[in-house]
């Protein structure tokens, strides 16, 4: 068994690894500079948002009143017409990119503290890199890549979205076990 502290190296060099290269997957690769797509005629439903009074929050367009709407003829005739899906409203203003890096920052400390206390209980000091690449890079990326999928199981994103993040959460797992298989303890 190796305990927590003696992984506190390949913890961060994993966090640091994983959030480098998810600036880079956002900011330098095309991978994601088609994640969202404009709305036809944004200034008009912008209007009619703002109009409406709709605050930050999640909608379901259309939205049932209740579980027992969702098999009325009303409300199907509705989803059959279209538009139909989820819009995600946040605050008015600035994207507060500090903020929000240091959330994805703590994510990725997070996974892997995580995937360093599963590998150190299942992995004793001295195993081969190999297998510490296996232990931490299977527990990596399930931890950033399988839990997109219930998001996009429901609300039915683009696949090309659900590809991409994918993508990134093998990258991050692949460059976690790289981490640890590197600095773990001999």
């Amino acid at each position: 068994m190796v305990t927590i502290t003696e992984l506190w190296q390949p913890i961060l060099l994993a966090t640091a690894l994983a959030f480098i290269a998810g600036g880079l997957l956002h900011m330098v690769l095309p991978l994601h500079a088609k994640d969202f797509a404009k709305l036809p005629d944004e200034a008009a439903t912008l209007a009619q948002l703002k109009a409406s009074g709709a605050g930050p929050g999640a909608y379901m367009l259309p939205c049932p009143a209740g579980p027992k709407d969702m098999n009325n003829p009303e409300f199907v005739a509705k989803l059959v017409q279209g538009p139909a899906g989820i819009l995600f409203l946040r605050r008015p203003g600035p994207v507060a990119m500090g903020g929000s890096l240091a959330l994805q920052g703590l994510f990725h400390l997070i996974v892997s503290v995580f995937v360093g206390y599963l590998a150190g209980r299942t992995l004793g000091p001295g195993v081969d890199y190999l297998r510490v690449f296996q232990v931490a890079g299977t527990t990596a990326t399930l931890a950033y890549a399988a839990g997109g999928f219930p998001f996009a199981i429901w609300y039915r994103p683009p696949a090309r979205f659900v590809l991409a993040n994918l993508l990134d959460g093998v990258i991050w797992g692949l460059l976690t076990a790289g981490a640890f298989g590197w600095l773990w303890p001999r």
